[in-house]
Formats: structure tokens, sequence, C-alpha cells
């Protein structure tokens, strides 16, 4: 089947089925990736080239190289502060044990196994419901609400557990609100500018963190990894203006796919371009190719070890890149299996498309169809991505880079 060519931004996309042989199935889904051991391979020499710089200028988030300062760490162990509380108008009717148990062990143990074993995040909760001084509705939550706002109420609840708890060596804070309180709409991350506007608690000032709002029951412990995605610097990939007039707008970009776009989605681990900034991907693992070469077999992202991804810079701030995606680990819902294609472009800002994922396919809003099965070629500018071969758990694709 042809699709016909499709203009996005300034990107000309054709699919081309080439109906080789030899596809490969999807792997049975596991909960946790398979350990391997780590690629040892030499660098490419060009792999600089794909470091691409910051460009958007937040200060606080971006995908360019190096990671903002002021940001978390994000390999190691990680030590959060877990604080609980509820108000005047809706006292918290289950347990903080119960409240925590939303987010642990869930989360620390998505991140240990998207970083390969490289983040261990150590969430340390004080098991108290702390009550706020004002009600909830009085806290204002709801979007677009100001960072001044936000931080007040992070600095309230701090202080109620200050007492009691040691914040001196906390790497983050997150603030879990009864669950029940609905004019605590949504919960956003904690990630001021530089450490003049972070919050003092024991000699120490924090700049990242998040707070739960009432949609908790809806996004599960991986709500933690999107705000905690962006303590660690990453941006979000939704869409942050429905131009569709409806739901799936908002999911223009990268549908399922990736934590920091539809958290709960199908595919919700981090793409590759993501894991090598963190550190999680090793400069060995990438493949930055400049010219025309060989095919590269790509293993599974879900998988430890092996070559993880294609990176083609077209400009200074942007970058085609493929990866190996299968329905394992968190990916186990994944519809379909293949090569994934995306342009990163590190001059989009947050919320307007930074990682968009190619073919764009009618009637695939989520982007369900859009990694490429052998035979399957996409073509990005003056850039055919084909896949040529697949087994359970990898990818071989060839790249080419028309003059």
């Amino acid at each position: 089947m042809n699709h016909p060519i499709l203009q996005i931004r300034r990107i000309n996309v054709i699919l081309v089925v080439l109906f080789l042989s030899g596809c490969g199935s999807a792997a049975t889904a596991t909960l946790m990736p398979t350990v391997t051991p780590v690629d040892t391979a030499t660098p490419s020499p060009i792999t600089n080239l794909c470091k691409l710089p910051e460009a958007a200028y937040h200060g606080d988030v971006g995908l360019g190289f190096p990671r903002y300062s002021t940001r978390m760490a994000s390999t190691g162990t990680v030590s959060a502060k877990v604080i609980f509380v509820d108000f005047p108008d809706a006292p918290a009717t289950e347990t903080p044990e119960q409240a925590f148990s939303r987010i642990s062990p869930g989360a620390s143990d998505f991140f240990r196994a998207v970083s390969y074993d490289r983040m261990n995040l150590q969430l340390e909760p004080h098991l108290v419901w702390l009550r706020m001084s004002n009600s909830s509705a009085d806290y204002m939550f709801q979007r677009g609400f100001s960072f001044d706002l936000h931080r007040a109420y992070i600095q309230e609840a701090i202080a109620l557990a200050d007492a009691d708890v040691d914040f001196s060596k906390a790497d983050a804070v997150y603030v879990i609100a009864n669950p029940q309180a609905e004019s605590i709409s949504f919960g956003p991350g904690f990630t001021p500018l530089d450490s003049s506007v972070g919050i003092t608690a024991d000699g120490n000032t924090i700049t990242n963190g998040a707070t739960s709002g009432f949609d908790i029951k809806d996004w599960g412990f991986l709500w933690l990894n999107h705000e905690a995605g962006h303590t660690l610097g990453l941006v979000d990939l939704y869409a942050f203006e429905n131009n569709t007039n409806n739901y799936d707008g908002f999911h223009r970009f990268v549908g399922n796919f990736g934590v920091m776009g539809y958290s709960i989605g199908k595919a919700p681990e981090p793409f590759a371009y993501e894991r090598w900034l963190l550190g999680w991907l090793d400069d060995n693992q990438i493949v930055c190719q400049a010219s025309n070469g060989e095919a590269t077999t790509l293993s599974a992202i879900e998988e430890q070890g092996g070559i993880k991804s294609v990176m083609v810079p077209i400009s200074s701030t942007s970058a085609v890149v493929v990866e190996s995606r299968r329905a394992l680990g968190y990916d186990s819902q994944l519809v379909k299996s293949g090569a994934l294609v995306y342009l990163i472009d590190t001059s989009i800002p947050t919320g307007d498309g930074p990682i968009e994922i190619f073919p764009v396919i009618d009637n695939d809003p989520y982007r369900d169809q859009s990694p490429l099965a052998v035979g399957e070629s996409v073509i990005v500018e003056n850039i055919t991505i084909t896949v040529i071969a697949a087994t359970e758990t990898s990818d071989t694709v060839q790249v080419t880079i028309a003059n």
C-alpha cells in the first residue's frame, strides 16, 4: 500500500512497502527488560555532531546537550523525600501508606528498568498526613497557574514536615495531595530556572520536585515518572494546544510513545535520544551517520546492551533518529513492533513538538502504525530509512542520504 506524500512542517514523508521477506514478529511481553552485556564498540568519530545543543532556551528543561545544571542527577542513587498533605475541606480518607502505593515501587522500578539499572530513585516517605492551612480550592490549582503559587504551596508543605524530616540531602521533594481533593486538579513538576528561586530547607536548596493532583488516580505511578522527567530536564512531548478539535490532537506528535508524551500510552518507555541525553546510553551505542554507510542492526530499546540508535544530523539543532521498538518491558502493549523513526529539533519549545514521529498515517492519531516492519521504508527530507531484516528483538536498517 502506498501512502501519499505528507507535508509536515518542512518534512516530506513517503511510506514505501518493498515486500521483502523475513519480517520478525514481536516477542512475548515481559514485565522487565532482559539484561545483556553493554556494547563496547568504538564510538563513531562524528558522534558529537549528534549531540545537539539546546536552542529553545527554556532555562529549566530542554533536549540539548548538556542538561541544565539545576536539574536532578540522572544516574546513581537519587534521594527524594515524599510528604503527604490534606486540607480542612478535604481530609484524607486513605492512609499515607495507601497513597504512597500509588507511586511506589512502580516509579522507582520504571526508572531502574529504562535506565538499564543506572538510576536508582530512592523514595523516602514521611507517612503522616499534614494538614495545609487553607482549603484545597484556595491553592488555585489550574492549568497555567503561576510558578510563585506552586512554590508557595510546596514551601508550606515542606515547612509542615521540617520538624520531623531532614531535607539536607534531598535531591528532590514530592508532595502527595489527598487523592480525593478535586480542587488540586493536576500535578505539575517544580523546576526553577536557578537556585535563587529554589526552596531552602535544612541548609539545602531544593530545585527539583513535583506535586500530585486529583488526576493521579488516572495516571498512577507514571505520573511521577513524567514529572520527574521534567526534574531530569526533559520536555513535554504532547501538544500544549489542540489543533484538531478533539482529544487526539494533544498527542499528534508522538502518539502512544514516550512517558513525556501520553504517559499511560501503549509504549511509555523513553526515546533513545532521551536516554542518551540522560547518560543511560553510552556514545558507543549510538551510530551518528553523516553519510551513506553499511546497514546497522539496532537492538530493541526495551532491552539492555547493543547499538540502540542511528542518528543523522540535518542541521545544527536537528536530526533524524531511528530506534527499534518491541512489545517488551513497559512497552508490552505496543500495537506494531519495528523501527521507529522520528525527527528531533532542539530549537522547538516544549509542547510544540520537539520530537515528531514519522510517517504520519491517516486515521492513526496515536502513531501506532508508524514503526516500520521489514520491507517498509520512510523518507524524511533527503534521508531514506529502510528495514531490511528483523528478529524478535532487533531491526536491521539501511539509512541512505541523498546528495
